[in-house]
């Protein structure tokens, strides 16, 4: 789970105060750095950006740095990838479940994973927060 789908995650969990309140709760004068921190699908490089907002959430800047290193675009190159060759990827999901099958498809929001079994499972993006090898 790339950073910016985590920001607002923990923006949820703290009941979904506004941006600009978030902003001033950490004593940052541009809002719309925290904006694109939540929006953008590239790592975010304002590291005491990062701190202050670890910091807010009262999460460890190491979960942060983590999730900055996880972008969308590298779990969209690795479905893409295993689509075009045929393998199976696996999903770990944010209440810790992992999910292995063939993709099928994606697109932004979600990605179609044919089990074992045969069903067809659907995984919203937002919910994946690790990928790997079987």
């Amino acid at each position: 789970m790339s950073l910016a789908d985590h920001l607002r995650y923990l923006r949820a969990l703290k009941g979904g105060p506004h941006i600009a309140e978030v902003a001033e709760a950490i004593g940052w004068e541009k809002v719309a750095d925290i904006t694109l921190a939540e929006k953008r699908y590239r790592p975010l490089e304002d590291e005491a950006l990062m701190a202050k907002l670890a910091d807010y959430y009262g999460r460890p800047l190491e979960e942060f740095v983590w999730h900055n290193g996880r972008s969308r675009k590298q779990l969209t190159t690795y479905i893409h990838q295993a689509i075009e060759n045929e393998t199976p990827v696996s999903l770990t999901l944010r209440h810790g479940e992992t999910l292995t099958g063939r993709p099928l498809w994606w697109d932004l929001a979600a990605v179609g994973l044919e089990m074992d079994d045969g069903r067809t499972v659907i995984v919203l993006r937002h919910a994946v927060v690790d990928w790997g090898d079987e």
